[in-house]
């Protein structure tokens, strides 16, 4: 039986350069509105093998693109026989069955994905979404998701990496490898209590998230926090502590109030991570604030409502 490995880090919890340019909302590839607006994730209709649409979460921590088993059997795609992919995610990892789709459609777009991971329908993930759009989609574009109209824009990849955008905040991002694998994850820098925290970025993930030696170098308290579980797509529930922190700085851009869960969760590990200090952070970091991926460029954009105005 062949095995590859790859990423996924998906979370749901349970209880300036050359000349400046002002983005303007053209020139995207496709225009895709978001879909389930009370979901905590980022949801847009796709089609595979024209049938559908299903929700597909977008997720920048997943190395491959998921289909749930249903789904996959309703689009007639293609198992690919005596093949299984190790899938390792934030609270734990396992093998599960690829396949091959003749098409998979995301607004305007038709992409024809080399392997589709399939996971059952018995996992929390099936529950919520029919799907994920890993980086071996998002990553052929600069993504942008837009709070105002709520809509998530796919621009050529090279587009926008040798430009500068005034009143958007930009902060690197760099590529960290996953021990014993060729999938990487993007990661950057993030500021708390002065204390500088490695972060993956993963708008897959519905919570951000750090553990105890990130808790610790920051000095918060977490045994007085409320907990709650948090289940991984591929893993058990684990306990975690809900740690709000007042600010949150990545270059000079500002959040204030924000929950981490805290826990020592299995994708530190897999990352070599768990003996440093390190966050995830999930797109509930995001929520009203506008983003670009550039993953040609290597950076991430923010921008907040007050900086969209000027």
């Amino acid at each position: 039986m062949k095995t590859r490995l790859f990423w996924l880090v998906l979370l749901l919890f349970i209880t300036g350069c050359a000349a400046e340019l002002v983005l303007e909302k053209d020139g995207a590839l496709a225009v895709i509105p978001r879909q389930d607006r009370t979901s905590r994730h980022l949801l847009v209709d796709a089609t595979v093998n024209g049938e559908g649409p299903f929700r597909l979460a977008l997720d920048s921590g997943a190395s491959i693109s998921v289909l749930i088993e249903s789904v996959a059997d309703a689009a007639e795609v293609e198992e690919i026989k005596d093949k299984r992919v190790l899938l390792r995610g934030m609270t734990g990892w396992g093998y599960f069955p690829v396949a091959t789709a003749e098409r998979v459609t995301v607004g305007d777009l038709d992409w024809s994905p080399p392997m589709l991971a399939v996971l059952p329908d018995s996992l929390p993930l099936a529950d919520r979404i029919d799907g994920l759009l890993g980086t071996d989609f998002l990553g052929q574009y600069a993504v942008a998701y837009f709070a105002d109209d709520r809509a998530v824009r796919l621009y050529p990849k090279d587009m926008l990496a040798d430009r500068g955008f005034r009143g958007w905040t930009s902060t690197p991002l760099y590529e960290m490898h996953l021990s014993q694998s060729d999938a990487t994850v993007l990661v950057f820098n993030m500021i708390i209590a002065g204390q500088r925290i490695p972060a993956i970025l993963d708008i897959g993930a519905e919570v951000s998230l750090m553990n105890r030696r990130a808790a610790r170098a920051v000095g918060a308290r977490t045994r007085r926090s409320k907990t709650g579980g948090v289940t991984g797509a591929t893993g058990p529930t684990i306990v975690a502590t809900r740690v709000l922190f007042h600010e949150v700085w990545v270059g000079n851009h500002v959040w204030h109030r924000r929950n981490f869960l805290v826990a020592d969760f299995p994708v530190f590990e897999a990352l070599s991570l768990h003996k440093r200090p390190a966050a995830i952070a999930g797109i509930d970091l995001f929520r009203d604030r506008d983003f670009i991926i550039d993953f040609a460029g290597g950076r991430l954009l923010v921008r907040t409502a007050r900086q969209r105005g000027k």
